[in-house]
């Protein structure tokens, strides 16, 4: 297998003082002004050993009819020190959306950053109003990025970008993976400060995925092998921010030459979508991730360790969406947002084969929000 070779510039990417923050969200607080869709919402249902809740507070949060975003893919989300929520994603609508939900063919962008402050929403791109672009633009014009995973550290917010470029194929797969860089934004107005290389590859796409521990930071690449992909490991220690471990299979490795995809106790390779989380629940480690690219089962595995080997493979949620043209994917946890009751906040991607369902029904593309609370 072709090594994986990330790239630690001579500026430090973590900094000490790594600090992890928790929100919690009342679920009875609504948006001011935002009403319920009942026919959104599937109330509590028990799934195996998982209880799952359509969030009305985020659903409703991410209603947006205009002044900023009002539909896109992603959904990542890091918590900054003062308290709001960073949400990035990747491409992007910037337009109004009319009260039966269709929208003009106009003010489309391939990312953009929401920041959340209680109920309020900032929506941060480039451009103009009238003239929207993306937030962060690659220095190649024919480039362009889109979000991925990333964290907070000191007075700075560290963001993986995948970058890519138009294949000529055209459709919702019309594109070419370039690889991975790496952006860093000041605090707290989120101005981009550096942005550079950390990893080429159109197989390989790393910063995916960030698992933070009181000793390591935790980076996590996915390798296409078609529509479920394998998964990569590698850590930095909060000590000594210039040496890269890569996961061999059994332990970690300072040889990139030895890296190894993730394993099943049974041996073989567990198989994750492009976005998927790892974190710590209920004093076990967790992977949550998509059933595959186009698969409407939201599964959790178990671990003893944030490299597994990973079992007991559960189904924790079943995506409603996904019929005809209309496709789920990209499952992803966020662990700072939690409820004591309902566990902690999933989101997950929708989107349609037909490009027009998206400007029929805003909703088409938009992320959901549910709580998932494992036993």
């Amino acid at each position: 297998m072709k090594a994986l070779k990330f790239q630690i510039f001579p500026i430090t990417i973590f900094a000490l003082g790594i600090v992890l923050f928790t929100s919690c969200t009342k679920e009875d607080e609504t948006p001011s002004g935002a009403q319920v869709d009942s026919a959104k919402l599937m109330g509590i249902a028990t799934q195996g050993s998982f209880q799952t809740e359509v969030s009305a507070f985020y659903t409703n949060l991410f209603d947006r009819q205009g002044g900023g975003w009002t539909g896109g893919d992603g959904a990542y989300s890091i918590p900054l020190p003062d308290g709001r929520i960073l949400w990035t994603f990747g491409d992007s609508f910037l337009d109004t959306v009319y009260a039966d939900y269709s929208r003009p063919f106009n003010s489309f962008v391939n990312n953009t950053f929401v920041i959340q402050d209680g109920s309020e929403m900032t929506t941060l791109f480039g451009g103009t109003p009238e003239n929207p672009t993306a937030y962060v633009v690659p220095d190649n014009p024919n480039h362009f990025y889109w979000t991925a995973d990333g964290t907070v550290i000191g007075d700075k917010v560290y963001m993986f970008m995948v970058r890519l470029k138009l294949n000529g194929q055209g459709g919702p797969f019309g594109f070419t993976t370039i690889g991975s860089d790496l952006a860093v934004f000041g605090l707290p107005d989120l101005n981009l400060l550096s942005l550079r290389p950390f990893q080429r590859s159109s197989k390989i796409l790393a910063g995916v995925s960030l698992f933070e521990t009181e000793e390591h930071i935790y980076i996590y690449a996915v390798k296409d092998a078609g529509l479920a992909k394998d998964c990569l490991a590698a850590r930095v220690s909060v000590n000594d921010f210039q040496n890269m471990e890569y996961f061999d299979g059994t332990g970690f490795s300072s040889s990139a030459s030895d890296f190894q995809a993730m394993t099943l106790e049974n041996g073989s390779n567990v198989k994750v979508s492009t976005m998927f989380s790892i974190f710590e629940y209920g004093g076990k480690y967790r992977l949550l991730t998509q059933e595959n690219f186009f698969g409407a089962n939201i599964d959790v595995y178990t671990g003893d360790t944030p490299v597994g080997p990973w079992r007991n493979r559960r189904t924790a949620y079943t995506t409603p969406e996904k019929q005809g043209d209309i496709w789920t994917y990209n499952a992803f946890a966020h662990p700072h947002i939690t409820d004591p009751q309902k566990g902690m906040l999933v989101t997950y991607s929708v989107n349609s084969m037909n490009f027009l369902d998206l400007f029929e029904d805003a909703r088409n593309y938009r992320p959901r929000f549910v709580w998932v609370k494992p036993e």
